[in-house]
């Protein structure tokens, strides 16, 4: 017999599964918290217990989010070579891309996601603890292609993080931008990071 925090854990499972595809399938508005009950097999209550639906919401793409900082090739920690302007700008995007990829596949959540970020109603592990992970890995491009210092890559790094917000928030705002957009514009927002010198930068 499973242990009740076993069986809370697969309840929150099967209820985030149903979020995740009635959501994609139907999108955040049309669906229901009876809808993903019934889809779940499980009562309004247990999905409740899980969370409201923005907090549902939230929850699946955290939980994308966090699989793929966890396969990403860089969370090996490997180190990284001298790469120059060029390939920092690449490895860069090599590290974003992915959530690039994840946001540009389902545009209308993208956009129902961050409205729910905005209001405050809801707190994302992806600005907390996935964030600094993320910050970490730009940072180490960051120091072995600008050959900067570790307080320079560090805050070097932070505004490439930044500016990637900046960015996706942007591209949200206009319909039917396509993902080679949103890379374009994280590449011209990391370039002059990658070629400041870093008296200028440390000024």
């Amino acid at each position: 017999m499973p242990t009740r925090v076993e069986a809370r854990a697969a309840t929150r499972a099967k209820v985030l599964a149903s979020s995740r595809r009635l959501f994609e399938e139907r999108g955040f508005n049309a669906t229901t918290i009876k809808d993903i009950a019934a889809d779940a097999g499980v009562s309004v209550g247990s999905v409740m217990y899980v969370g409201d639906k923005s907090g549902l919401l939230v929850a699946c793409f955290d939980e994308r989010i966090e699989a793929l900082h966890t396969t990403s090739p860089r969370a090996t920690h490997a180190p990284v070579q001298s790469e120059g302007v060029n390939g920092g700008s690449e490895a860069i995007l090599d590290i974003l891309s992915p959530f690039i990829d994840l946001f540009g596949s389902c545009p209308d959540l993208t956009r129902s996601y961050g409205a729910v970020l905005i209001s405050g109603a809801h707190s994302s592990r992806v600005f907390s603890e996935l964030r600094e992970e993320l910050i970490n890995e730009l940072q180490d491009v960051f120091a072995a292609a600008s050959d900067c210092s570790t307080t320079a890559a560090k805050q070097r790094a932070t505004t490439a993080y930044l500016a990637y917000l900046g960015a996706l928030l942007e591209w949200a705002s206009i319909p039917r931008a396509g993902t080679d957009a949103l890379r374009s514009r994280v590449r011209d927002a990391v370039h002059p990071l990658l070629t400041a010198s870093n008296e200028e930068h440390d000024q």
